[in-house]
């Protein structure tokens, strides 16, 4: 078997549907691939929905957990695959249509590790269509270190690349458990490790945007975790940055500033997220000590600016580096905001 598609699902009964008739509108044959559908705990009909389309597509694989989490579906998804490559895809995304023979194709004939491809973000449900013109042979087979050099902004979802199944079997790299953004330390140390690596710039996933979603609900209880989930994160990529430096690489140094640029972007949004949230600034300030203690804030404004050029990054960026200017601004912002006279990322 070519390939497994792992998907963790919860509550996915508006798109599941639409992300498996995605991946079932491929040139490939049934057999060549699964699609391994983890339900986390759903408690609308994403049983009866999947259970529907089981009956049509028997290259279905159907398993049902209690709400463990994200990282713990797909762990449990990579325990029950049997393909050559494993690729990662959420619910409520899908793909366009005969584009995975592409890149099974070439990661295959070139022997690759990883290999990466584009997505597009949208708010269209019906874009199967792939229209991306390129040319095969001006593919650059590099490292995945020197592609997150070259590359700093890159994406840190699991979606964008499949993985050879040996490779990752070698690696022993597992998605963190019972954290927010758990896919964001694991993308790094797939790159970080694969020794043939290369981007294809086919517009293969449809990143659909989710006002519901865990990054787009403003309700405070979410806000309040992910907060959390953004600490979290930045102290588990400083433990990865210390991870790397007994690596003795020769090029720890743009490893360093690669995750610094990783955590600096991550500190740089969670300020979006202060704003948006009911946080006294008493607890904002325990938060940024917090940072400080691992110089993780002030954040490295200058990574980020260098990557983001408009005005307003700059400008806020500014603003955000300096607790006490912020702290200042804080109140009107939000007032702002709620009112509905400025936006905010």
């Amino acid at each position: 078997m070519k390939l497994s598609v792992i998907i963790p699902c919860k509550n996915g009964e508006t798109h599941i549907k639409r992300c498996i008739t995605s991946l079932v509108n491929q040139k490939l044959k049934l057999s060549d691939y699964e699609i391994i559908i983890i339900d986390d705990g759903s408690t609308d009909n994403s049983l009866e929905v999947i259970e529907e389309l089981q009956k049509t597509y028997k290259n279905i694989i159907f398993y049902k957990q209690s709400s463990q989490g994200q990282g713990v579906a797909r762990n449990k998804g990579i325990k029950l695959a049997k393909g050559d490559y494993i690729y990662f895809l959420d619910a409520d995304d899908y793909l366009a249509y005969n584009s995975l023979n592409i890149i099974l194709d070439y990661i295959e004939n070139h022997h690759l590790d990883v290999v990466g491809f584009n997505t597009i973000l949208t708010e269209d449900v019906n874009l199967f269509n792939q229209n991306t013109n390129f040319k095969i042979k001006e593919i650059y087979i590099s490292s995945g270190l020197d592609y997150i050099i070259k590359n700093k902004n890159h994406r840190l979802e699991a979606w964008w690349y499949i993985i050879k199944k040996d490779y990752f079997i070698n690696t022993k790299f597992r998605f963190e458990e019972g954290e927010f953004l758990e896919d964001v330390i694991f993308t790094k140390n797939i790159l970080l490790s694969a020794k043939r690596f290369a981007f294809i710039p086919i517009d293969i996933h449809r990143y659909v945007k989710n006002p519901f979603s865990t990054m787009n609900n403003e309700s405070q209880k979410n806000l309040t975790l992910l907060i959390s989930g953004y600490v979290s994160l930045i102290y588990r990529l400083d433990n990865l940055k210390s991870d790397q430096q007994k690596t003795n690489n020769l090029k720890l140094n743009m490893i360093n500033e690669n995750i610094e640029y990783t955590s600096s972007l991550n500190t740089y949004f969670m300020f979006y997220k202060l704003i948006r949230a009911d946080i006294q600034i008493k607890k904002i300030n325990e938060i940024l000590n917090k940072l400080q203690k691992i110089k993780a804030y002030p954040f490295k404004r200058h990574l980020i600016v260098e990557e983001y050029t408009h005005y307003k990054i700059r400008v806020s960026a500014i603003i955000f580096n300096n607790k006490y200017l912020f702290y200042f601004l804080l109140y009107p912002i939000r007032f702002l905001y709620r009112k509905k006279l400025i936006r905010l990322p």
